[in-house]
């Protein structure tokens, strides 16, 4: 009997535990996630986590989804708008296993540069039964048209922006130092395609047209053989000059025409150059300096355009340094790469703009002159008195490298915050920061400036020149971005630089196209070389594209 109960104890415990673990096992289990339909566009790129980009020729928009569609589900689940509501758009849709066509009506064209909607309702179903697991908005952004091509709109609604042309005298063509000689054709067909299309409102050029730095070191800027006898002689030296001529005959069709604006900026290679001498070169033009050998324009509120040099301690003007004089530390490393450009033609170049990223001046100078010196082989006495000025900035008298050096290293870092207060610049900068941005792409600087919290004023694009590196980015990265950078690139000759060349930006603001937003689109313009004709001429060719909400 006793044997008996020890069994039944036994056989009690084991159920208990039986149970318990049974018990156990069920609150742990993890719970079975319904599944839900999801959707994408194949076709079309997703653009910082935000919007599918669609090319605005398209008849169709092709929706994937997840499972096989029920297609008698489809029927007043999928709708497509824009900001006035409702569009009477799809003809109809084309059913196929998991995709679904959406066709547009044949006397509908989507507009380029403008948002639209897809709108899915949670009653589209699977062939299985299931559904979108809430109501669905796909945002699509068409691109815009290329520029002066397949787009037949009259409104004038389009800024062309370009920078860094650095077009040099006679000299500097005939003693092979121009920076700009053999793009000249290109750009004189640019601005071609700028006067003859009718979007075109505004043509703004962001510095570094004339290009008074690029000057070997052994060359008077100032030279009575060359009929150069002061600034004023110089600029219209370079604008007369055979391989500028034309280019410079159609900047001033343009400022004199009354149809398109001519909006000028300047550069750190022509801060020198006064709104006076400009406008007597070019009469009509729109100057955009806001304190000496610098400026800004501002065709909306949200956009900003400068060279961007304003920011860059070795190339900004630095009054300050040598009283009575502008030119800053960047102007005489110019002359000494011209020296090794003329001396060793076909070397890429020392990018206009770079200095050093150095930690303080002397060591970003010693670490600029040094590079040039190394790369073209250059015997520089660097104590003797070669550098040739003529007057240029008021210097008559003679320069050493190491004299140029030691008159900057003197005070051009502790004169750096009033340099900030008389250039104008909206946030102070550390020196190191300004220093660093001789080596950088500046778009960070741009966001520092102009759209942060700090920023006394804020912009959503802001537009630079000076880097020579053309480019169209969003900021911060990402689908919470709240700006775009872009920079215009230069058309300094191809064998100078590894960068792509021939660039500019097109700027489609949206309060000018009626469209939700504002569009910055980079192109390079090219050769066709798809046309088969023995002449082919030139074309834009879209490398980039962002968009932003107004």
């Amino acid at each position: 009997m006793k044997l008996q109960r020890i069994f039944t104890f036994i056989w009690i415990m084991a159920l208990g535990g039986q149970i318990i673990l049974q018990q156990s096992c069920k609150k742990t289990e993890t719970p079975v996630e319904p599944v839900y339909l999801t959707v994408n566009l194949p076709r079309s790129v997703m653009y910082n986590e935000t919007y599918y980009s669609l090319k605005y020729q398209e008849r169709s928009i092709e929706l994937d989804f997840s499972q096989p569609v029920d297609s008698a589900t489809i029927s007043g689940n999928i709708s497509f708008s824009d900001k006035g509501g409702p569009l009477d758009a799809l003809n109809g849709t084309i059913t196929s296993g998991k995709k679904v066509i959406l066709a547009f009506r044949r006397d509908f064209q989507l507009q380029p540069g403008w948002k639209y909607r897809v709108t899915i309702q949670t009653g589209l179903k699977s062939t299985s039964g299931i559904s979108l697991k809430s109501v669905t908005d796909i945002e699509i952004r068409t691109t815009t048209a290329l520029f002066g091509i397949e787009n037949d709109s009259t409104v004038q609604n389009s800024i062309v922006c370009i920078s860094d042309i650095h077009m040099g005298d006679p000299r500097a063509t005939a003693l092979g130092y121009s920076w700009f000689s053999k793009n000249a054709p290109a750009l004189d067909s640019l601005l071609d395609m700028v006067t003859t299309c009718p979007q075109v409102s505004q043509l703004v050029i962001l510095g570094d047209l004339f290009d008074g730095w690029v000057i070997p070191y052994r060359i008077s800027p100032f030279d009575n053989e060359a009929g150069i006898y002061n600034i004023r002689d110089y600029f219209f030296s370079i604008a007369n000059a055979p391989v500028n001529s034309s280019v410079v005959n159609k900047l001033r069709a343009i400022a004199s025409g009354g149809e398109i604006q001519l909006v000028y900026v300047s550069g750190n290679h022509d801060m020198l150059l006064t709104q006076e001498i400009l406008q007597e070169i070019i009469p009509g033009v729109i100057w955009g300096g806001d304190s000496p050998g610098l400026g800004h324009y501002s065709p909306v509120n949200e956009i900003v355009m400068e060279h961007g040099h304003r920011y860059d301690f070795f190339n900004c003007p630095q009054p300050l340094s040598n009283p009575g004089h502008m030119l800053p530390p960047g102007y005489f490393v110019s002359r000494l790469d011209a020296e090794g450009v003329m001396e060793h033609p076909g070397q890429v170049m020392k990018e206009a703009g770079e200095g050093s990223g150095q930690v303080e001046f002397l060591t970003a100078w010693t670490a600029a002159i040094e590079y040039l010196k190394y790369k073209y082989s250059l015997a520089v006495a660097a104590d003797s008195a070669n550098i040739l000025m003529g007057g240029v900035d008021g210097y008559a008298n003679l320069f050493s490298f190491n004299g140029v050096r030691d008159m900057y290293a003197a005070n051009i870092e502790t004169v750096w915050p009033s340099t900030e207060s008389v250039n104008a610049i909206p946030v102070t900068m550390p020196v190191l920061m300004a220093i660093l941005d001789g080596s950088i792409d500046l778009s960070l600087t741009a966001a520092y400036e102009y759209m942060q919290s700090q920023s006394p004023m804020r912009y959503k694009i802001v537009v630079f020149g000076h880097t020579h590196n053309p480019m169209v980015k969003v900021y911060p990265a990402g689908k919470n971005y709240t700006g775009i950078y872009a920079n215009t690139g230069s058309w300094v000759n191809v064998e100078l630089t590894s960068k792509p060349v021939r660039t500019f930006l097109v700027i489609k603001p949206g309060e000018w196209t009626g469209s939700e937003l504002d569009v910055v689109s980079l192109f390079q313009y090219n050769l066709d070389s798809g046309s088969g004709s023995p002449d082919p001429g030139f074309v834009p060719v879209l490398l980039a594209e962002e968009s932003i909400d107004r």
